[in-house]
């Protein structure tokens, strides 16, 4: 098996779960101990219409972020045999956010607690669970072991910027460029669970904004996203009134990385609790055509659908 194959599966992964509604029970869903929270000390969210809310997100310090991804990916490559590459992901990561002494900064810790995934391959069928020892393919465990231990911390000011990053992800790589994800991966998730460039005023819907960012990744380089955002309207869902928006959106790389992609699209809808100021579930569907090892290499037709959920708020 190419080593090659299984990084381009995992960048995919990566890559469209940085943009999320799996299916956990409600018994697993934020419920009464979300409603607590959002409920104190916050501003008015929603218009007297109703309908305009002001969008804003907000870590609230002491408290933890319990998020799962689920992504299932499919690549066509007549390499890994005719039924190409499929590959099933789950992972659940926690966002534990405190305060810092005599500053309005935060600091926040990310830690993977379990990580799941299933890749057909070239007639192999792969598995691997973070939680069972026997159930692990030697390549996977090679590949993801380390992801479960890596923690990182981050400071962020009082608008959730990022200011400061640090973790175990680089020393924890296997010397293959993989089984680490880069201190630059964690901070596009963090960007890409708190950072929507929502407008700073309460808007109505079919209200539309963009958000454009710049990204180095391992394996690829530099990559530019470009994502417009609109949002259609107030749903209930779960007794909590959301909001609903929709996105669509392209990523270009610089095509000097071993990985390099073209013709992407980009579509996916999201549900954000404005008075818990955070993304309560999102899903992301890419398309694109990958090239791995340059000019001379492979070049590959990918279809993902990655889906967010935060799952709980402790």
């Amino acid at each position: 098996m190419n080593y090659y194959f299984l990084i381009v599966s995992l960048f995919c992964l990566y890559f469209t779960g940085c943009n999320k509604s799996s299916e956990l029970s409600q018994t697993e869903q934020s419920s009464a101990n979300e409603s607590e929270i959002a409920s104190k000390d916050v501003d008015i969210v929603w218009g007297e219409d109703g309908n305009s809310v002001l969008l804003k997100t907000n870590w609230i310090p002491g408290k933890e972020y319990n998020f799962r991804q689920v992504t299932d990916m499919k690549m066509d490559l007549p390499l890994a045999g005719a039924e190409g590459s499929k590959t099933e992901m789950s992972i659940d990561f926690k966002i534990d956010v405190q305060p810092l002494d005599d500053s309005s900064n935060k600091k926040i810790q990310l830690g993977f607690d379990k990580v799941k995934m299933n890749m057909q391959m070239a007639g192999q069928n792969m598995v691997y669970d973070s939680e069972d020892p026997d159930n692990q393919s030697p390549l996977l465990k090679t590949t993801l072991s380390s992801l479960s231990d890596q923690t990182y911390e981050a400071t962020f000011d009082e608008n959730n910027k990022i200011l400061s990053l640090e973790g175990e992800g680089e020393a924890a790589g296997n010397g293959l460029g993989m089984g680490a994800m880069s201190q630059g991966d964690v901070e596009n998730m963090l960007q890409q669970l708190g950072d929507f460039k929502f407008p700073e005023a309460m808007i109505d819907p079919d209200t539309k904004w963009q958000n454009k960012q710049n990204f180095k990744m391992q394996q690829i380089g530099e990559m530019n996203m470009t994502v417009d955002y609109t949002y259609q309207g107030p749903v209930e869902s779960d007794g909590k009134k959301l909001a609903k928006i929709t996105f669509s959106g392209k990523a270009e790389t610089s095509g000097e990385g071993l990985v390099s992609f073209k013709d992407s699209k980009m579509t996916g809808t999201m549900l954000f609790d404005p008075k818990l100021g955070a993304l309560l579930e999102s899903e992301t569907k890419m398309d694109m055509t990958m090239s791995i090892g340059g000019e001379a290499g492979a070049e590959m037709d990918t279809a993902t659908v990655s889906k967010y959920r935060l799952i709980s708020v402790d």
